[in-house]
């Protein structure tokens, strides 16, 4: 039996492709990711889908989460779910459908009469990936966009709230990412030769160029598109920082923007920080595992300052698998519907 896990963000479609024999055991695992902007291109989407299928019959059942209900293309959450799902059903059709949603796996019909239930739940498969790892700790994943913050106690999700308003409400989840911020949505101001300065809050310099600049981040992991549509090398990444500050590579020194660089990367650990000091003071749990897209270390230093005990998830599984998290904790949650008895966090 072959499934298939997807996860439709706002700008990622990420996908697995598990093959299990009938003795439980695992034959194969394939992992995909495909860039695709929802907020422009969501009518492309079945496009995208068909291309990660590739055709492949032996495909029995697909498991999906979604966040890109959110994206601009929709004028409401109810709409964006509703939409998505009906594009994923009308490409699978002969296949078995589930959709992650905060009371479990869900069908599409059972998704038509609530269609909420599916927003914004992909961190519940994530939960459902990682929860084998420990059985009480908190899990901090920052990914291009978000950083997730969730606490588990006996190997389930015990977090305040479950929509994203609510969970930036309790820490949970804190709007920063590694690649896709706006620089002007972490400072309101910058150290520019030792004077408090006051930062644009135009679109002009986004987080993958800081950690591009600090080398948190390859060129080739710079994975979203540039705000000026231009290039993704190390003066390209500078050139759209001055900016920010309303300067250019002319009047600022390369060590005044290494030094602006610098504070941004702190003051992005101190709002992860501050979301995790919330959950923290709320469950009293004091082990975290955590996950850092690149090298950045945001969620290990947030962690470090609160002294709590540390786990890499990069011990477990590879920062490959990881980007693709949400979508193998989807397969999970079929597989334990199934009583398979198959950790997926232990095989990949």
């Amino acid at each position: 039996m072959k499934i298939m896990g997807l996860d439709i963000g706002g700008a990622n479609t990420d996908c697995v492709i598990i093959d299990i024999n009938d003795k439980h055991e695992i034959k194969s695992i394939q992992e995909y990711k495909e860039y695709l902007p929802m907020w422009k291109d969501n009518e492309k989407l079945q496009e995208c889908l068909i291309k990660l299928y590739d055709n492949d019959s032996e495909i029995e059942v697909i498991c999906v989460s979604m966040t890109a209900e959110l994206a601009d293309s929709y004028t409401s959450k109810t709409e964006g779910v509703l939409d998505i799902s009906k594009k994923v059903i009308e490409t699978f059709s002969e296949k078995i459908v589930k959709f992650v949603t905060f009371n479990g796996l869900k069908s599409y019909d059972e998704i038509l009469k609530n269609p909420l239930d599916a927003a914004a739940a992909n961190w519940i498969g994530t939960v459902n990936a990682i929860k084998y790892i420990k059985n009480n700790c908190i899990f901090m994943d920052m990914g291009s966009t978000t950083t997730d913050i969730i606490p588990l106690k006996n190997r389930t999700e015990i977090a305040s709230g479950h929509s994203d308003t609510e969970r930036l409400g309790t820490g949970e989840l804190v709007y920063t990412g590694m690649l896709r911020t706006n620089l002007a949505t972490i400072v309101h101001e910058v150290p520019v030769k030792n004077i408090p300065t006051s930062v644009s809050s135009e679109l002009f310099t986004i987080s993958a160029d800081i950690h591009r600049i600090l080398e948190h981040i390859t060129e080739e992991e710079y994975t979203c598109t540039t705000p000026d549509g231009k290039n993704k090398d190390l003066t390209s990444c500078k050139r759209r920082l001055c900016r920010l500050i309303c300067a250019d590579l002319d009047t600022l020194t390369d060590e005044e923007i290494i030094n602006i660089t610098k504070y941004i990367y702190e003051k992005q650990v101190e709002q992860v920080t501050q979301g995790l000091i919330k959950v923290v003071e709320k469950t009293g749990l004091t082990s975290v595992i955590i996950c850092d897209l690149g090298n950045s270390k945001i969620c290990y230093n947030a962690a470090k300052k609160l002294g709590l005990d540390i786990i890499d998830i990069d011990e477990y599984i590879s920062k490959k698998s990881m980007s693709i998290i949400t979508a193998i904790g989807a397969v999970q949650m079929y597989l334990e519907e199934q009583d398979t008895n198959i950790q997926l966090i232990h095989c990949i």
